[in-house]
């Protein structure tokens, strides 16, 4: 459980974020960042987390922020491959050991994305910046910044209700769960604990899907073995707010699905399929 002190370092690094992307100006592509702690540093609250941006692939750039939820799960699918090192593993690793060379204690604290957004204010649609993350308490943190406006807006929910999340928060907890697994299975993790990790969002569910192939380009399911036989598509959830979203397996009918009011789940098939019984 993190500690008030560190949950006050975490808002700190977003609001700096923020900061830093009002001078970059607006219109950049969304960016990934992993916040983690710094250990040197603990006599400075201020000091004591920092952010990393993570590399997007150029295929991954994006220029319409509806694409953030599923590319996150596409992220966090390449991080969970088991049977083949994929350029995001690489990348993981590659900022994971630069991290070490100068804090050898440091561990994973958050994974966050910043990206521009419409939002409807006072029945006016105005441009805002928006930084979501979650930490490994499961904590959500949500940052927004309307054009023009000379603060932020920064929201915490120790315990955020499916209802309330942003369609970007399943992606996230993702992400959360496929490094600590990483690092749990003996690889350059963010931490060095051991042993089974649950998901952040309290459930044992594996992923249906993973990456497969040399470049890691292609998805194959789990259950049945099947590479790249899947439909997926995300419409306006029937709740009445963000995008109820679904991945589907064509062969076996495994399917990873996500809803603002239930969050991400997998939901395997039976295989090999029962065989078909025959009428009377």
């Amino acid at each position: 459980m993190l500690s008030f002190t560190a949950v006050h370092a975490l808002a700190g690094c977003l609001l700096a974020i923020d900061v830093d992307a009002e001078h970059l100006g607006w219109g950049q592509p969304p960016t990934l960042l992993l916040i983690h702690t710094r250990p040197n540093h603990t006599a400075s609250p201020a000091h004591a987390v920092r952010s990393v941006e993570f590399p997007l692939r150029r295929d991954d750039l994006l220029t319409d922020p509806a694409g953030l939820p599923a590319l996150l799960h596409r992220l966090a699918a390449g991080l969970r491959q088991p049977h083949a090192a994929t350029p995001y593993q690489a990348t993981l690793d590659t900022i994971v050991r630069l991290i070490r060379a100068t804090e050898p204690d440091a561990r994973l604290l958050a994974w966050a994305t910043c990206y521009d957004d419409i939002h409807t204010i006072n029945n006016a649609s105005r441009q805002v910046r928006r930084i979501d993350a979650v930490d490994t308490d499961g904590r959500l943190y949500q940052l927004s910044h309307p054009r023009g406006d000379d603060q932020p807006l920064l929201l915490i929910d120790d315990r955020p209700e499916p209802s309330e999340v942003p369609a970007t928060y399943p992606g996230l907890i993702a992400l959360l769960t496929a490094a600590t697994q990483k690092a749990s299975s003996g690889g350059h993790g963010t931490h060095g604990e051991a042993g089974p990790l649950r998901r952040p969002d309290g459930t044992d569910e594996e992923p249906i899907f993973i990456t497969w192939g040399p470049d890691g380009t292609s998805l194959r399911c789990q259950v049945c073995g099947a590479v790249d036989a899947f439909a997926q598509d995300e419409m306006p959830s029937m709740a009445g707010y963000g995008e109820d979203t679904y991945i589907r397996c064509s062969r076996c009918g495994s399917a990873e699905t996500s809803d603002p009011i239930f969050g991400w789940r997998a939901k395997p098939a039976p295989w090999p399929a029962p065989p078909k019984q025959d009428g009377p």
